[in-house]
């Protein structure tokens, strides 16, 4: 493994920065940096097609697996974040 002590220093920096203006900014220290407009239409955007992009392939997952039991299944073992034992 190669070990980069500048990049630890510089990271560790930039962790440090960021950690003392996120809470200079929650004390109200400081103020918080806004974002563009564009960027933020952006961002919504982008989460927007995420979720449907979500949706399509769960609709799709159904298509292709109409075992409701199957389904059934992989739904449980999703929302208890585990892999199925078959998988």
């Amino acid at each position: 493994m190669d070990f980069n002590v500048k990049r630890l220093a510089a990271d560790a920096g930039t962790f440090l920065s960021r950690a003392v203006q996120f809470t200079e900014e929650k004390l109200g220290q400081a103020e918080k940096t806004e974002l563009d407009a564009h960027l933020e239409n952006l961002l919504i955007r982008a989460e927007n097609t995420k979720q449907w992009t979500e949706r399509i392939m769960k609709q799709t997952e159904v298509l292709l697996q109409p075992n409701p039991n199957v389904r059934l299944e992989e739904f449980v073992y999703e929302k208890l974040e585990k892999k199925p034992p078959h998988v």
